[in-house]
């Protein structure tokens, strides 16, 4: 048996507020907590006769039944709308932050420190790479921005992004001065091919140094977090993510397996990284990397002791249906001779500065074949992955667009609940409620969707529509042609099949939050990977049968 979980798995039951709602804060606390283990009141003045009301309208009655009127402040569970927690933010190494908008607020650089950095930039800029005190200039400044408080390097920043917005021309010039091929390129292009060859030339000149990679990864993601208020670095990091697709093309990474015995630091490093489903203690760690479990990586040559992205397996006798139970503690080891299935259950990009590299794809398949040499009668790998978008994009639906969503039998079904559940008392009125069943928004469905009724035929309405309605978003909810889902996007251009949706699969937190707890299947099959991509490229995604039912 393994050791006591350190994790347990609560349904939270969320409610949204409503602006329609009168209810004092007093009232709406009381409604949102309501169960039948309410406590009694603490004294005998709680207790009065009824009071006669005014009869609440049919709105109401329905928003009431649908969980609107549960706490009217913040958002989900309460809290604040815009994300913002109290936490105090990336200031880092004692940067200043904006306390109105979280943002670093820039040091300031007097002008003789700055003419000093826009010589040294420049010089890093227009030299060629061969050109020994240009490169030492661009190491005294990497050590520079990489011992600097975020302020000073947000400060650092501003100035780069200036001469990378400047008229360029002193940069035309360093780029018909440079080396062969960035000259070639600048008499091909102009202007414009002179100031990328420069800026590209000066990107290759941090990359030849000994922490050159490391630190232009890192770099770029300073880049990604302050490109809209500086939009000068824009083409100096597009640039850099072009460069990344070469330095960091698949046929040079190495896939290695992370076990218990793995270095420390490489062990804390999977803690802070993991993205999926949190890793609580050591403990859990240890579970995740036991004898029926294994977790692989990607690594570059030249950061060999950082993950770039990593899968963790279980091997078990079924397709997970839910999270929990694959990180349950205290459930016994799988016996290794009698696995039928791996399941992929958490896939974490570790390197913000990587965005839009794309190497996840290879990632799987690759794990695969190492699979396959260790277990050659296993044939079976799917995944239980998040619906990250699906609430977000529920909760901003019309009555119109969810309608559509459902269908007509669904919304009928949805009709006869709200008579049963609202009309009992109003049968006179019966129609009219059955017609407001057409007027649910998508906010409201979400809130009805994460609370946990007590009636089991609610109980399964609720899981009907949700599985229907995460079905829907899954297969046919597109961007530009593509998977709106981040998850389903990856998985589904891997070559992978929509498989099943797991009702209540997580319960945490975080479930709840971004997809009414549910997680999805999505099915590899290693001759079929293919003939799935092709679908999905003519606009039909590759579904299994259980999914099709719920379109």
């Amino acid at each position: 048996m393994k050791d006591e979980p350190i994790m347990s798995a609560m349904s939270v039951p969320v409610s949204l507020g409503s602006s329609e709602s009168s209810a004092p804060s007093g009232a709406s606390a009381s409604l949102s907590s309501a169960s039948p283990g309410r406590r009694a009141p603490e004294s005998v003045a709680d207790v009065s006769a009824p009071v006669p009301s005014p009869k609440p309208s049919l709105g109401e009655r329905l928003g009431q039944w649908f969980g609107r009127s549960a706490g009217k402040a913040g958002g989900q569970g309460g809290g604040p709308k815009d994300g913002r927690d109290g936490k105090v933010g990336k200031g880092g190494k004692g940067g200043k932050v904006d306390e109105a908008d979280g943002k670093a607020v820039p040091a300031k650089l007097s002008p003789r420190a700055q003419s000093a950095l826009r010589r040294q930039l420049t010089q890093c800029l227009s030299a060629r790479l061969t050109d020994s005190a240009a490169n030492e200039a661009a190491r005294d400044f990497m050590t520079r921005y990489s011992a600097a408080s975020r302020e000073e390097q947000l400060a650092l920043l501003t100035v780069v992004a200036d001469i990378c917005a400047s008229d360029g021309n002193a940069l035309a010039e360093a780029g018909k001065d440079g080396d062969g091929a960035s000259a070639k390129r600048a008499g091909s292009g102009g202007l414009a091919g002179a100031l990328g060859s420069a800026r590209v030339r000066f990107l290759k000149r941090f990359n030849a140094l000994p922490d050159g990679l490391p630190f232009l990864v890192r770099w770029r993601a300073d880049m990604l977090d302050h490109r809209a208020a500086l939009p000068g670095l824009a083409a100096l990091e597009d640039d850099l993510g072009s460069l990344f697709s070469t330095w960091f093309d698949v046929g040079l990474l190495e896939l290695h397996p992370i076990t218990w015995d793995s270095p420390a630091s490489l062990l804390e490093k999977l803690m802070r990284y993991e993205a999926v489903h949190e890793i609580s203690s050591w403990a859990d760690l240890r579970n995740r990397l036991d004898s029926d479990r294994r977790c692989y990586a990607f690594f570059h040559p030249r950061m060999p002791r950082e993950p770039l992205i990593f899968v963790e397996v279980a091997f078990v006798p079924d397709m997970a249906a839910d999270v929990h139970s694959l990180l349950d503690e205290k459930a016994p080891l799988e016996d290794l001779r009698r696995i039928r299935w791996a399941i992929f259950y958490s896939i974490s990009n570790t390197q913000p500065g990587l965005r839009g590299v794309s190497f996840g794809n290879f990632l799987l398949k690759r794990v695969i074949d190492e699979l396959h040499v260790d277990f050659p009668k296993l044939r079976n790998f799917a995944t239980l992955s998040p619906i990250p978008g699906f609430t977000d994009w529920l909760r901003q639906l019309s009555p119109q667009a969810l309608a559509e969503a459902l269908g007509p039998k669904r919304m009928k079904r949805v009709a006869q609940e709200v008579v049963q559940e609202v009309g009992q008392e109003v049968g006179q009125e019966v129609g009219q409620e059955a017609a407001l069943a057409s007027q649910i928004s998508g906010a409201q469905m979400v809130a009805w969707l994460q609370t946990s009724p007590e009636r089991k035929s609610e109980q399964a309405l609720r899981r009907s529509l949700g599985e229907a309605l995460a079905a829907h978003y899954l297969a046919r909810e597109t961007v530009r042609g593509q998977p709106r889902d981040p998850v389903a996007r990856f998985h589904l251009g891997n070559g992978a099949r929509v498989e099943r949706i797991n009702w209540h699969a997580d319960l945490s937190k975080k479930g709840a939050k971004q997809s009414c707890g549910m997680m999805v299947n999505y099915l590899y099959e290693p001759d079929e990977l293919d003939a799935n991509l092709q679908r999905l490229i003519d606009g039909e995604p590759a579904l299994g049968r259980a999914v099709s039912r719920l379109l």
